[in-house]
């Protein structure tokens, strides 16, 4: 089984830019996840807090099942203006079905939304003195974060949706 989460929830939509949102735009890209899934292979999430959407995991979850969340990236320069660009996908340190399954989706994602930032350990704001993100240590199964690019690259993120997502079902189906 496949477990496609949502990244933030409405009362905290995460990064935005302007009135564009991750969380809205998460729910975007996990719905066509899940309609290129198909129902028998994969379950959404329901919304709430992180830890009310890992205890939704793990209480469904086998160990071998997969379980990604959808997030978008943010970043400002000193002067406050939106920078960075591309995709990653992080997993949790030390996993090797982890390791494969992010770099597979990083092969296939960093061609649409470039540059390709690579499939990365996953740490809370990747400080590893901060300790390894939550949603990556905590799930019983293989998780996975992916970042298809930054929040204020709307049109693009917009745009290149469908495409992005058939890309991580194929890869999600192959691993699954």
């Amino acid at each position: 089984m496949i477990f496609v989460s949502i990244g933030h929830y409405p009362e905290r939509p995460g990064a935005c830019f302007d009135d564009f949102c991750e969380h809205g735009q998460a729910a975007q890209y996990a719905g066509s996840i899940m309609t290129e899934l198909g129902g028998d292979m994969a379950k959404i999430v329901p919304i709430g807090t992180l830890k009310e959407k890992v205890g939704f995991i793990n209480d469904n979850a086998k160990k071998d099942d997969i379980a990604v969340e959808i997030h978008f990236n943010s970043a400002k320069n000193l002067g406050g203006e939106h920078v960075g660009v591309g995709s990653e996908t992080l997993y949790y340190p030390k996993s090797t079905k982890g390791l494969l399954i992010a770099t597979e989706i990083q092969k296939e994602l960093g061609e649409v939304f470039k540059p390709n930032r690579g499939a990365k350990e996953g740490y809370y704001q990747m400080n590893k003195a901060k300790g390894i993100d939550f949603f990556l240590a905590r799930t019983i199964c293989t998780s996975i974060i992916i970042e298809p690019e930054f929040i204020h690259h709307k049109d693009s993120i917009l745009e290149r949706r469908e495409e992005a997502c058939k890309l991580i079902a194929k890869v999600l189906m192959a691993n699954g």
